[in-house]
C-alpha cells in the first residue's frame, strides 16, 4: 500500500460520459504530494493503488518538471494513464522524459497558463491541451480549428458555471471538469419536471420514517419494473444466497428493511434522466464513505450518514435547488442540516467524505477519526460504487 493518499474527480466528454479521473494526492505539502504520485507511479499495475482508485479506468495525473525527469520507464498501462505537466515548468530534461512517455503510447497533456502561439510547434508530441481559466479559452477559440487539425484535444479543467461551459463547448472543447457538473443546472427555473417528480415522490415515500414492511413491499411491487430490477440485482450482487430472492417480502426477510428500501432508492435514481451520469457513481462513493466512517466511530446513525452521501447529488441531478428538494423528502433534520449546509454531527461526516475525494484529508473535521482507516474506507467505497456500476448497467439490459 502506498504511504499516502490520493482522491479523484470526474473528467468528462462532450457528450457528459466519463472519459478519465483526475487523481488528487492527499497531503499539507506539496512535496509530500509529489512523493505520494511517484510511489504510486513506480509501482505495477497490478500492485498499485490506481487500477482501485479509477475502477480500471483511465488516471489522469498533474505531475511537476522535477518528477517527470524521472519517468521515461514508466511501465503502468498506456491507456489506463495520462501523464499532465505544467507548460511554465518544463525544463530540457522534462521533455526528454515526456517524449520517452509519449515514444511509449502514453496520452501526454499539458497545462497552460495563457495561450502561446509557438507551444503547438514546439511540442508536436502532446495530445491534450489543458486550460483552467475562461479567459484562456477565449483565448485559444480562434486557433481551436488547426489545433483539432493538428490532432490535439482541448480541456478546460476548472468549469465553475454554465456559462463557462457553454462558452467552452461552443469553441470545440473536447473535455471538461469542474465543480460546475455537480451543482444543478436549473433549466426549468424552479419547477421540477413531471417525470422527475414523480421519481422524487417514490423515494420520498421510501424514507418516510413511519412506513411499515407491508407499504414497502406494496409500493415496489406495484412498480412492476421496479420491482423486476430490484429482485435482479439483489440476485446478482450476491448470487451466493442459499435460494433465489424471487419476491420483494423474500427480500426483505433476507437483507431488511433498510437494505431494500436503499437498493431501490439507487435504481430510482438511476431512472432519472440526467447527464453526467457519473453523478451517481460519486453519489454511491459517498454514501459508502459516509457510512463506513461512521460505523468506524461506532455511530449509530450509519444510515442516515449512508443517505446524505447518496442525496448530497440530488439536486445536480434533479437539477433543483436541494431547499426545493428537501421540501418533498422525509428526512431527519440533521440529514437536512447536512446536506444543505454542511454543518451538524451528520455534516462532519459528509464533509470527511467530500474531502477525502478532493484530495484534502489533512483536514478532516473529525478529529477522532483515524486517517488510514478514512482512507481505507474511501478505497472500499469506489470498489463498491464499481461493483453497483456493473449491475446497474446490467440491470439496463
Amino acid at each position: 500500500m502506498i504511504q499516502g493518499f490520493i482522491g479523484r474527480s470526474p473528467v468528462y466528454d462532450r457528450r457528459l460520459e466519463l472519459f478519465a479521473y483526475q487523481l488528487h494526492p492527499c497531503s499539507p505539502s506539496q512535496e509530500r504530494g509529489n512523493e505520494i504520485m511517484l510511489q504510486l507511479l513506480q509501482q505495477t499495475w497490478e500492485k498499485t493503488r490506481l487500477a482501485q482508485l479509477t475502477g480500471g479506468k483511465t488516471g489522469f495525473i498533474s505531475l511537476p518538471g522535477t518528477l517527470l525527469e524521472n519517468l521515461s520507464d514508466l511501465s503502468l498501462p498506456q491507456d489506463r494513464l495520462i501523464v499532465c505537466a505544467s507548460w511554465q515548468a518544463l525544463n530540457e530534461p522534462a521533455i526528454n522524459s515526456i517524449k520517452a512517455l509519449a515514444g511509449k503510447g502514453y496520452l501526454i497533456a499539458i497545462d497552460f497558463e495563457h495561450y502561446d502561439p509557438d507551444w503547438a510547434d514546439q511540442l508536436d508530441f502532446i495530445q491534450i491541451c489543458s486550460v483552467g481559466s475562461i479567459e484562456t479559452v477565449r483565448e485559444i477559440q480562434p486557433h481551436i480549428g488547426p489545433l483539432h487539425d493538428r490532432g490535439l484535444k482541448l480541456l478546460f479543467h476548472h468549469v465553475e458555471s454554465q456559462d463557462q461551459y457553454d462558452t467552452a463547448f461552443d469553441a470545440g472543447f473536447d473535455y471538461f471538469q469542474g465543480h460546475f457538473f455537480e451543482r444543478p443546472r436549473l433549466i426549468h427555473g424552479t419547477h421540477i419536471p413531471a417525470n422527475k417528480m414523480a421519481i422524487l415522490q417514490l423515494i420520498a415515500r421510501l424514507q418516510d420514517p413511519d412506513i411499515t414492511i407491508v407499504e414497502v413491499e406494496k409500493l415496489i411491487s406495484y412498480d412492476i419494473t421496479l420491482s423486476y430490477k430490484i429482485l435482479r440485482l439483489i440476485n446478482a450482487a450476491f448470487y451466493g444466497l442459499p435460494k433465489k430472492v424471487d419476491s420483494i417480502q423474500r427480500a426483505v426477510v433476507f437483507f431488511g428493511l433498510n437494505r431494500i428500501k436503499q437498493w431501490a432508492t439507487v435504481i430510482a435514481f438511476n431512472a432519472i434522466d440526467y447527464k453526467p451520469k457519473e453523478l451517481m457513481i460519486t453519489a454511491l462513493v459517498r454514501a459508502k464513505t459516509c457510512e463506513t466512517i461512521a460505523r468506524q466511530l461506532g455511530r449509530s446513525d450509519h444510515e442516515q450518514c449512508y443517505l446524505s452521501g447518496l442525496f448530497s447529488l440530488l439536486d445536480a441531478i434533479m437539477d433543483a435547488p436541494m431547499q426545493q428538494i428537501l421540501q418533498h423528502l422525509s428526512l431527519t433534520d440533521d440529514i437536512n442540516e447536512a446536506l444543505l449546509y454542511g454543518g451538524g454531527p451528520i455534516g462532519q461526516v459528509l464533509q470527511s467524505s467530500l474531502n477525502l475525494e478532493q484530495g484534502i484529508c489533512h483536514r478532516l473535521p473529525l478529529p477522532q477519526l483515524d486517517l488510514a482507516n478514512a482512507m481505507q474506507a474511501y478505497l472500499e467505497a469506489i470498489e463498491w460504487a464499481e461493483k453497483v456500476r456493473a449491475l446497474l448497467e446490467e440491470n439496463s439490459q
